[in-house]
């Protein structure tokens, strides 16, 4: 196996420049430069990545904690926030708490043992234990999607608000008057700010609306279920708003087995704008959240930190966007006396 020091001999410098071509300290003739570089490739070379982290107390990695890895929206986040790490000469260590904070806190401490240089989290819930844990280690580090309010930390959020805001307001348009919501029964911002901003619309125009509230963590089968019981009954809404795609896709399949036509019967949309959400029939109206602009924001924020520890914090709110399909139309016409 080459060594720095066969590297040196070839490109007949000194161990020193081979050294500072590459760790990118200091100034190298790029005549230089160039045959530092071919003797690399020429001999294969490969650097320690345990001595470079000895000398720069970097190790090039960063944890990523998310709350359900096999969520499609958080599976679609990770997947770019690994790309977009990757693209910027970073490895990253992905852990899924399930929504368990006690799992969350035990995947932090394995983090800081592997001596990540920063962590992007969303958190499992308000309570800042792990992020403490990263903090008091002083770890750089992003809160994503999931807010931990009164924190001193960099953060990624999407307009939740503004997104459910825009979708009760759609089905006020086409008319619907007897809605439904189905939310996750959790402590996560996001969804209290999705609910928030639902009941602001239908507040203002006079609706009470009726919840169904579920804690399961699968939330097709949560939507499926609850959505059974909801339209199954003998005054059922003329539309269903789930505060997730899950829920909503699987309202769409209980819809299916009682035979209700949607949207001539009822109308179903979702928030989040998963991959799944154009594909079921029929397509589903939601909100999409800007997981690519997310991860972008939050990696560039991270690696920022990374390098000067001491700006300060920034909050990043990302724009969400209603997607018109075809899963809500106008409510159905009251029956003929």
């Amino acid at each position: 196996m080459a060594t720095g020091k066969d590297v040196a001999e070839r490109a007949q410098v000194s161990v020193a420049t081979v050294s500072r071509v590459l760790n990118g300290t200091g100034y190298v003739n790029p005549a230089l430069r160039e045959r530092v570089l071919a003797a690399v490739r020429d001999l294969g070379y490969q650097p320690s990545a345990l001595a470079r982290g000895l000398r720069t107390k970097r190790t090039e990695t960063v944890g990523l904690v998310v709350p359900q890895i096999d969520h499609p929206f958080f599976g679609t986040l990770a997947f770019r926030l690994e790309n977009r790490l990757f693209e910027r000469g970073f490895r990253c260590f992905a852990c899924s708490a399930q929504e368990r904070p006690e799992k969350e806190e035990a995947y932090v401490e394995a983090l800081l043992r592997q001596n990540v240089d920063g962590c992007l989290v969303v958190p499992t819930h308000s309570s800042p234990s792990a992020v403490d844990r990263l903090r008091e280690r002083g770890v750089p580090l992003v809160l994503l999607d999931r807010d931990v309010p009164g924190l001193a930390v960099d953060r990624v959020l999407s307009d939740n608000h503004s997104g459910a805001n825009a979708l009760a307001l759609h089905l006020l348009e086409l008319g619907h008057r007897d809605v439904a919501m189905i939310v996750r029964s959790e402590t996560s911002v996001p969804i209290r700010e999705r609910e928030r901003g639902a009941r602001a619309a239908f507040t203002e125009a006079g609706i009470r609306l009726s919840v169904r509230g579920t804690s399961e963590l699968d939330q097709f089968e949560a939507g499926h279920r609850v959505a059974l019981e909801m339209l199954g009954a003998p005054e059922r809404p003329t539309a269903l708003m789930a505060l997730t795609d899950a829920l909503a896709i699987g309202a769409l399949q209980a819809a299916h087995e009682l035979g209700l036509d949607v949207p001539r019967d009822v109308s179903i949309v979702g928030f989040d704008d998963i991959p799944l959400a154009a594909r079921v029939v029929p397509a589903l109206t939601t909100v999409a959240q800007d997981v690519a602009a997310m991860a972008a924001e939050a990696v560039d924020l991270l690696l920022a930190r990374i390098d000067d520890p001491t700006l300060a914090p920034t909050t990043r709110v990302v724009a969400t966007r209603l997607v018109l399909r075809r899963s809500a139309g106008r409510p159905p016409e009251e029956p003929q006396p």
